[in-house]
């Protein structure tokens, strides 16, 4: 039940006429349909638990139930997966120092979220999944939290857990808010129910001014808007980053020609395998590191790579790895940054494929520089910046990105330019953290 999916289906589901001349009725439309979907939706679970059981277990969540362990006052995050968490890391973490009087919650909506956010903060926080959109479900979840503010990282629009906010007083929070031209025409298909949905929000802190337009256009409230850069540039490498990098880098061969694809989705990888033989080919003792967004697919890359005719391992079976190994498939999380740490360069996945791209400011702040596929939109403007700058740059095909990464081989100066260039931008784009404690600071 994820926004994009429901959106679609909702805009099927109730014409545009109906929407607009019964506008105060359309959120209990929308409600309905929420229910008629439950046996489909669980189903789906179900057969998400096949790959991953994280999404059978607490399920009960999802409907507002579950122990809720909190002490009053909640300041209640929520991160949908993996990245929106890493990207909240550094705004939990000042709310955890500076407001030791505020107990806080984090939600996820993916298992790999949880498990992130379980990583970073351990027994800081609570952790809890986002009850799914139901009227009662959304009720039942406030009613025993009683949050007194509610801080939602980029764009997740929920009309009935908004509405009931709103009802309840809790002001909601949205922060590293962006908004794409295809995201604003999908709400605004539906806008008897995103308008008043993003009317109802307390202030939204968005990325850029493209996005405070795309909102104003979707109805919020110029003086509830505001721009804030990007919180993704306060990431900071983990502490203990310098030494398990040296541990990593001896495992794996001190003097090895090392490249990285991380955050690989399904499409990309027989193109990095193509890639990578090409780059043998120049480069005899090479090592291709994938690591999937989702580690559940590492046994299909594996697949793949026999097929190829690779040497491979996955990295949770081998404590050092054999010259002769071409290829290694990381396949758990929270590993991929010290990956970067040993990484000559680096090929930033979802790109290759139209998935809108991920985060590549944690390998530049590991010290690679980076290569990209054309499908960036979800993070358009920092890779506008990183590749204005060389940190980064953008190829269409396996051949490109062979001859890129070869290229940086041979040239250690041109790498480190490349890498001081990225770390100057990152370093030039941070205050958004600070934009949201004054923000959060206001609120409270």
């Amino acid at each position: 039940m994820c926004p994009t999916g429901l959106r679609v289906l909702l805009h099927g589901l109730i014409p545009r006429w109906l929407a607009a001349r019964y506008t105060g009725n359309v959120r209990y439309f929308y409600s309905f349909i929420l229910y008629l979907m439950l046996p489909w939706v669980l189903l789906r679970l179900w057969f998400k638990g096949l790959h991953l059981p994280g999404y059978r277990s607490n399920w009960k969540e999802r409907f507002g139930y579950g122990d809720v362990e909190t002490v009053h006052p909640v300041a209640w995050f929520h991160a949908v997966s993996v990245g929106e968490v890493r990207a909240a890391e550094p705004l939990i973490c000042a709310v955890l120092e500076h407001h030791p009087e505020l107990s806080v919650m984090v939600t996820t909506t993916t298992p790999t979220g949880r498990e992130a956010a379980q990583q970073l903060f351990g027994g800081r926080v609570t952790h809890h999944y986002l009850p799914y959109d139901l009227p009662a479900s959304v009720r039942r979840f406030l009613d025993v939290v009683k949050p007194v503010v509610v801080i939602i990282l980029e764009t997740e629009i929920w009309p009935n857990l908004y509405y009931q906010l709103e009802q309840k007083s809790i002001p909601l929070l949205l922060v590293n808010a962006r908004l794409s031209q295809k995201s604003l025409q999908g709400y605004l298909k539906m806008r008897a129910l995103s308008r008043p949905a993003v009317r109802s929000i307390r202030h939204i802190a968005v990325q850029s001014e493209r996005d405070a337009q795309r909102f104003q256009h979707l109805g919020a409230r110029t003086a509830r808007l505001s721009v804030m850069g990007n919180l993704k540039f306060e990431m900071h490498l983990p502490d203990d980053f310098p030494k398990r990098t040296r541990t990593l880098k001896d495992s794996l061969g001190p003097e090895r020609h090392i490249w990285v694809a991380g955050s690989t989705h399904k499409g990309e990888d027989t193109q990095l395998l193509a890639a990578h033989r090409r780059v043998l080919e120049s480069c005899a003792g090479a090592l291709l590191v994938i690591a999937p967004r989702h580690p559940e697919r590492a046994s299909e890359i594996a697949a793949l790579c026999s097929e190829s005719g690779f040497n491979f391992r996955l990295s949770t079976e081998v404590a050092s790895l054999a010259d002769d190994v071409q290829v290694l498939i990381v396949d758990m999380l929270g590993e991929l940054v010290y990956f970067y740490g040993v990484a000559l360069a680096v090929f930033v996945g979802g790109s290759l494929v139209p998935a809108g791209g991920h985060n590549p400011i944690e390998a530049i702040l590991a010290g690679a520089p980076i290569v990209t596929g054309p499908n960036i939109e979800n993070f358009e403007g920092v890779y506008q910046d990183m590749i204005q700058c060389g940190a980064a740059r953008m190829i269409e095909t396996e051949h490109a990105l062979a001859d890129r990464m070869c290229a940086w081989f041979s040239d250690k100066e041109q790498r480190k330019i490349d890498v001081e260039a990225g770390l100057s931008v990152v370093e030039n784009s941070r205050g958004a953290l600070q934009h949201c404690l004054q923000l959060l600071e206001q609120t409270l």
